[in-house]
């Protein structure tokens, strides 16, 4: 490829309109295609197509840097540049992933969970109570709490059923204990 010229030109065409010349030495063609003197650089060059094509397949991002410098872009590149956000935004997956192992604190190792939720002293009441309100076992899923509480909703709910004392306690009973019992089966 020939030297490019350092200044643009201009021309004026049969229409009188002004026309950019190729920065090409010796090209006629309009430069309608720009591209940068330098990696970073404002500074542009105006190419016709066919030179633009040439000047693209000679173009070297590393040209000027040192072997240290492409191998640390290069090393870099895989998290630089890329969208992240702080994990308290809360932002979540579409896939519900549910893992088959959990942390056993005491031992430090990964153990297989069970079925049957971990029940400490102080929460075993509370279980309890919430598992004998929706007359479910230790081994439920959320599908079938969530199926339990719409049956519980339909009995009780004060709307629907009017002849039934103390009506407003019973549903925030049922409501209580169906947000403790999904958060044990969600955790």
């Amino acid at each position: 490829m020939k030297k490019k010229s350092n200044k643009p030109t201009f021309v004026e065409s049969d229409n009188g309109k002004k026309i950019r010349l190729c920065q090409e030495k010796g090209c006629l063609n309009e430069g309608e295609y720009e591209a940068p003197k330098s990696p970073n650089s404002e500074e542009k060059y105006f190419f016709c197509l066919h030179h633009i094509k040439i000047y693209n397949k000679r173009w070297n991002y590393f040209a000027g840097k040192s072997q240290k410098q492409i191998y640390d872009f290069q090393k870099n590149d895989f998290f630089e540049g890329r969208p992240t956000r702080p994990f308290s935004y809360g932002y979540s997956s579409k896939i519900k992933f549910e893992f088959e192992y959990s942390l056993d604190e005491e031992k430090i190792k990964f153990k297989r969970k069970n079925k049957s939720f971990y029940r400490s002293k102080k929460n075993n009441t509370k279980l309890q109570n919430a598992l004998n309100i929706f007359s479910l076992s230790d081994d439920f899923s959320e599908k079938i709490l969530k199926k339990r509480y719409k049956e519980l909703v339909k009995k009780y709910h004060p709307d629907l059923n009017r002849n039934f004392l103390n009506k407003d306690s019973k549903i925030k009973e049922i409501n209580n204990a169906y947000n403790f019992l999904l958060q044990l089966a969600k955790g």
